[in-house]
């Protein structure tokens, strides 16, 4: 959530935690805005500085770093604005000071995976293969149920796995090197919610919805075969492998996620030596 900056004038009888209420504003923000001083006690008819502020509620799977990934924002600044240590671990419903640059709201491929739960509506603009982004995208059919399987993206090696990484950062997914421009296929029936290079650090990506709250995610492609909306069956390809994005050689991030819960890949795809 973002709040608007500004002044609000204290009411009779309102404490400087009611206010922090009212304007959505944390209490230690209001207090450096405005050089207050313990005990905080406000009078009646007092004008304070509203500053302008943006929040982010932790929910359910969700990981610090994630949540610095879907804002756009230094993982290093979140955390010292919110005097997280590292691991930088969060709570359910933690209320997150974001850092004042970055995207006013998270990419599609969210930790929280509100845009990759939804329907596609919410996310960037839908593009024709490798081209420019359309302003408005229109709604996205509804996928079917899902078959309960998924089958491997793309054949080779796993170089990075689910989980916990050093310095605090965790990986959503999984990383599979391949050689550039290996098809990349569709892992489960369904419907494209996201084609495009939008998002910093994953450059070309997909993301398809699989019903009843199953979504699959391809990142780092240097082609996209298919456009927001377009309905793929399993294995069909969808993307050409590439090296695009934070990485410097040819590789396929996966993610495989249900509502907002990042699921570990390798859980959920057949047993087989990846290499």
């Amino acid at each position: 959530m973002a709040v608007s900056g500004g002044t609000v004038v204290v009411q009779p009888g309102e404490t400087l935690f009611a206010l922090s209420r009212r304007t959505g504003v944390e209490l230690r923000d209001l207090i450096s805005a405005n050089g207050l001083e313990p005990p905080y006690a406000l009078r009646s008819g007092q004008r304070l500085t509203i500053p302008a502020a943006r929040y982010h509620v932790v929910q359910p799977g969700e990981t610090g770093y994630a949540i610095s990934r879907a804002y756009g924002v230094d993982l290093t600044a979140l955390a010292r604005l919110n005097d997280l240590a590292a691991p930088y671990g969060v709570r359910i419903g933690q209320r997150l000071r974001l850092p004042a640059s970055g995207s006013a709201a998270p990419d599609p491929i969210t930790t929280s995976g509100q845009a990759l739960a939804s329907t596609g509506e919410a996310a960037p603009g839908s593009v024709a293969k490798t081209g420019p982004a359309t302003a408005t995208p229109a709604p996205i059919p509804r996928p079917g149920s899902f078959a309960g399987r998924f089958t491997w993206p793309v054949e080779g090696r796993v170089i990075s796995g689910y989980g916990p990484k050093a310095g605090g950062l965790h990986n959503d997914g999984i990383n599979i090197a391949v050689n550039r421009g290996t098809t990349v296929r569709a892992a489960a029936d369904g419907v494209v919610a996201y084609a495009s290079d939008g998002l910093a650090g994953f450059g070309w990506l997909l993301l398809i919805k699989h019903g009843d709250g199953w979504v699959t995610a391809y990142a780092h492609n240097q082609e996209l075969l298919v456009s927001r909306g377009d309905t793929v069956r399993q294995g069909d390809p969808v993307a050409r492998a590439g090296a695009t994005g934070a990485v410097d050689r040819p590789q396929l991030h996966f993610e495989i996620r249900r509502g907002r819960q990042a699921m570990n890949p390798t859980q959920y795809l057949p047993q087989r030596a990846a290499s």
